[in-house]
């Protein structure tokens, strides 16, 4: 048994010695080639030598290196090659680690690939890299192509009447790190693509959310905007319609918008109501030769405007939702009352009423000629049984425009009573005029306003208190009633000392009383002179506007006794501030002499 077991090892021993000596040639022979099997870079190197290895894996790498890779970002994208991308192939180091293969050491590795036992066997893995700082450059550049600020989209109106609008942008910053993974990811994977990931910041607000403001504005601010109303025209350009203009911009979903300050356009609306709204003006009638009454002048008619359909159409044009640029605004004519065919049906027969006040003796030239001109346009009024007399709407508008001049006037200036310049001043002269006939008549007073101060040449009869004053820009007016059966014609005429004011027709069937009237409260007024500056006025002239009169509260009390018995009574209760001795000193240009007047 000792025998055969040491014969045994004998041969075991004989068998290795052959194996390592069959391997020792086997390297030997082959020692100048690459093992079959062995592969670097996907290319199969098997008996290659060194230099047609060389050859292959050259070729291998410029295939490689080559290749493109798209960059996206969206729908744009960027061709580079692996080779831009910073790609490195370690040549050298993968054919040692070839011919290295198989021929080295004594393991199973080995014997598997000299028996080629387990097929092929890639080797180099790790000899492909790369370059960090080459794939940061061309993400750099891309960075300078891709990045762009975050802005607000802004929508600004301009004074001169243009607008501009700047552009929303989303801010875009290219993410490094996740950009490199993902090529990183794209390369390993063999992809043809790698996705450029950019980091977005977005505006509170797009484009689209200002069309529609932008289309108001270009609608609105194209061309001045006109508006017409009975034959008159307002024009409004630009730059006068920007100023009231603003941009509301978007929130909650909602789409941005210009907004126009309302209270303008309730002003724009009021001045043109003002200007075109009037009253039917009643013709004119007088007596002939003959003393037959004849129609001197026609009537003229009244006419409205529609308040509120031009507030809205005025509207939508402002904002720029109807683009119109003219505007025919809805006027509305009423015709006056006709007159009877028979003239002498008015009953209009004799002298009812009269009064007188003085306004010569050195007055302002503007305010006499205000005075007569209004005088002229009253005369020959008629107002017939039931209708009501306005002073303002039979005078029309008291303008320049008219026929009217610059005199002076009492204006409330925050809460300082101030002499100024005022367009037909004077006129509240007539307006008083007329009312104190009314008054004693005995007529139905439906409107009266009176002065800041009292003017003693308005006293009536004795009785102070009696005046009517008149402003159609802020609707103060005087008004009232023939409350009787027959029509009242008024005469009114200035004859350079006085105006005269009287009512004929048939004198009504009541009778009329007034108390006594009761004075209190009086205040003294201070006589100094109050020197104040006027420009209207050329530098150095003086002029007297207003006289130091009392201040004082007084009660009329005015009773009708009608045929039926009853009794109307008009309580007249006015308070009088203290006038001043308010003398204008020219600060114009012009020079003038140094001259005093009294009003």
């Amino acid at each position: 048994m000792r025998r055969i077991a040491l014969y045994s090892q004998i041969a075991a021993a004989a068998v290795f010695a052959l194996f390592v000596l069959v391997i020792v040639g086997f390297q030997v022979a082959t020692s100048g080639e690459v093992r079959d099997g062995v592969s670097a870079f996907g290319v199969d190197l098997s008996g290659m030598n060194r230099e047609e290895a060389i050859t292959a894996l050259e070729a291998a790498q410029d295939e490689r290196i080559s290749r493109s890779l798209w960059l996206m970002d969206g729908a744009d994208g960027w061709e580079l090659t692996q080779s831009d991308l910073g790609l490195t192939m370690d040549i050298q180091g993968a054919l040692d680690e070839a011919f290295a293969a198989g021929s080295e050491g004594f393991n199973p590795s080995r014997l598997a690939i000299v028996w080629k036992f387990n097929g092929t066997t890639e080797v180099a893995s790790d000899r492909i890299a790369i370059q960090g700082s080459v794939m940061q450059t061309r993400i750099d550049q891309l960075s300078a192509e891709i990045d762009q600020p975050m802005i607000e989209p802004q929508l600004d109106i301009h004074s001169d009447g243009t607008f501009a609008y700047r552009n929303a942008q989303i801010g875009r910053d290219v993410n490094d790190r996740a950009t490199r993974e993902n090529i990183l990811r794209a390369l390993a994977n063999g992809a043809t693509a790698a996705t450029i990931a950019v980091d977005e910041t977005h505006p509170y607000a797009y484009d689209e959310d200002f069309a529609h403001a932008r289309n108001q504005l270009e609608n609105v601010l194209a061309e001045p905007i006109t508006m017409i109303a009975a034959d008159r025209e307002w024009t409004l350009r630009p730059d006068q319609i920007a100023y009231w203009l603003t941009v509301v911009p978007p929130v909650n979903g909602q789409e941005a918008m210009v907004k126009v300050d309302e209270s303008w356009i309730e002003a724009v609306v009021y001045e043109i109501r003002w200007a075109t709204d009037r009253s039917p003006r009643t013709p004119r009638v007088w007596w002939d030769v003959g003393g037959a009454l004849y129609v001197m002048q026609e009537g003229v008619n009244g006419q409205t405007m529609d308040t509120d359909a031009s507030r809205s159409m005025i509207m939508d044009a402002f904002l720029g939702l109807s683009g119109a640029s003219r505007l025919d605004l809805p006027v509305v004519t009423t015709p006056p009352t006709p007159l009877p065919a028979d003239l002498n049906d008015l009953g209009i027969r004799s002298l009812i009423a009269e009064a007188s006040t003085p306004y010569g003796g050195g007055a302002v030239p503007e305010r006499a000629h205000n005075i007569e001109l209004a005088a002229r346009l009253l005369n020959g009024t008629v107002v017939l049984p039931g209708e009501i007399f306005s002073f303002n709407a039979e005078v029309g508008p008291m303008t320049t425009d008219a026929g009217f001049q610059v005199a002076y006037g009492i204006a409330n200036e925050g809460g300082d009573l101030r002499t100024v310049p005022a367009e037909a001043g004077g006129i509240c002269q007539v307006s008083s005029t007329v009312f104190q006939p009314v008054f004693w008549t005995g007529y139905q007073i439906e409107r009266r306003s009176t002065h800041s101060f009292w003017i003693p040449s308005y006293t009536s009869r004795g009785i102070p208190g009696l005046d009517a004053t008149v402003e159609d820009t802020t609707g103060l007016d005087f008004r009232w009633m023939n409350n009787t059966s027959t029509a009242v014609l008024i005469e009114a005429y200035a004859d350079g000392e006085s105006l005269h004011v009287r009512l004929y027709g048939t004198p009504p069937d009541w009778s009329v009383e007034v108390d006594p009237p009761e004075i209190t409260n009086v205040i003294e007024a201070d006589t100094e002179d109050v020197l104040q500056d006027d420009a209207t006025l050329p530098d150095g002239q003086m002029l007297r506007v207003e006289r130091a009169q009392d201040g004082f509260d007084i009660k009329i009390i005015r009773r009708v006794y009608e045929s039926d018995g009853n009794v109307r009574e008009l309580v007249l209760q006015t308070t009088y501030g203290p006038s001043r001795n308010v003398v204008l000193v020219g600060t114009g240009e012009a020079a003038g002499d140094v001259t005093a007047s009294t009003p």
